[in-house]
């Protein structure tokens, strides 16, 4: 398997040596004039295209690798642009240092004027063959980027609707139905007025998952004022055995993707027991980063109902779409903390 291996590395060696020869030989064509060639310059171009062409083609080859990953086409492409020129020209113009100065030292006998009559053409081919290596590599990133973004907006619209139907699906469940009819049936015997209250924010809830389930993204005060309102349902059913602090000072102009604080705070009260001997804490704060950090207690209970497990993957993918910050998930003996990302508008 290793010689395999190693076969067929010396082929792509040797073919990558054929490339640079027949691009070095074109090039020559229109920058040598053709009162100085000669089978030597012939061999000699065939000698530089590799010993000078060879590693910037490698070098030049990492260097669109590394500013892909920290300065990417589709985000920045001016910027992107401008530093990869600069960074391929310093990158020539040190190998083009080097390679000379290992010629000289090695040709010893060897007059200025002959260095200057050799160093112009040469200097021309390095340059031509930096902008077509520009052109060509910068193209094929582009059609790549261009097709990897095309998968993962498809990708991002079908978490996108796994989200809104496992949400949707959240809160229109025969059960959830019915404790909150429950509820409101508790509370028109005996508070006439908290019972309309519960009615419009029960309206409120639903009203806010169906004209949302189109957005990518919302305000984070939007998120905020529909969590508040889910909460508010929750705590007429679980009375003080739910206990929810908000410490929230984040930046208006923000966003958030959609239902995502909700999920988290769902998640939390359908997975841990909520009694009056074992209350269910819930602790929703902001960061320094504008990040919204949702921490309960963990009281695990025993869930008859089989969750698929889809719902924070589906937002995980949906968050890395919109920001480099990821959704962190952290499980501890006594704690669950789930930590989203806002995103600028």
């Amino acid at each position: 398997m290793g010689i395999k291996i190693t076969y067929r590395h010396i082929l792509k060696v040797l073919r990558d040596f054929l490339i640079l020869i027949l691009i070095g030989n074109l090039i020559a064509i229109f920058t040598i004039p053709r009162d100085l060639w000669s089978l030597e310059v012939v061999l000699r171009n065939c000698m530089f295209s590799i010993g000078i062409g060879y590693p910037a083609w490698r070098g030049m080859s990492y260097i669109i690798v590394v500013l892909e990953r920290k300065i990417p086409w589709l985000k920045y492409p001016i910027k992107r642009l401008v530093v990869q020129v600069l960074a391929m020209t310093l990158f020539a113009g040190i190998l083009i240092f080097i390679g000379f100065s290992i010629w000289i030292w090695l040709v010893k006998d060897l007059s200025f004027r002959s260095i200057i009559e050799f160093i112009i053409p040469t200097l021309k081919i390095v340059y031509i063959f930096m902008i077509l290596s520009l052109v060509i590599g910068n193209s094929i990133d582009f059609f790549k980027n261009w097709r990897d973004a095309a998968i993962q907006q498809e990708e991002l619209k079908r978490a996108h609707l796994a989200l809104q139907y496992q949400t949707l699906k959240d809160q229109v469940r025969p059960h959830f139905l019915f404790n909150s009819l429950s509820s409101l049936v508790t509370l028109i015997n005996t508070d006439s007025e908290k019972a309309t209250r519960f009615v419009h924010k029960l309206s409120d809830v639903y009203r806010y998952v169906l004209e949302q389930r189109e957005n990518e993204l919302v305000p984070v005060t939007e998120e905020v004022k529909f969590l508040e309102d889910f909460i508010y349902l929750q705590k007429i059913r679980y009375g003080e055995n739910l206990q929810v602090h908000f410490k929230l000072k984040l930046d208006h102009k923000r966003m958030v993707i959609p239902l995502s604080m909700q999920m988290m705070v769902e998640n939390a009260i359908k997975h841990n027991e909520i009694s009056g001997e074992h209350p269910l804490v819930i602790d929703i704060y902001s960061t320094n980063q504008d990040q919204v950090v949702i921490r309960n207690n963990l009281q695990k209970k025993e869930v008859t109902e089989k969750s698929p497990g889809m719902g924070i993957e589906n937002l995980r993918k949906r968050i890395s779409f919109f920001t480099v910050e990821p959704l962190l998930i952290e499980e501890e003996p006594e704690t669950f903390t789930a930590t989203i990302p806002t995103i600028p508008t």
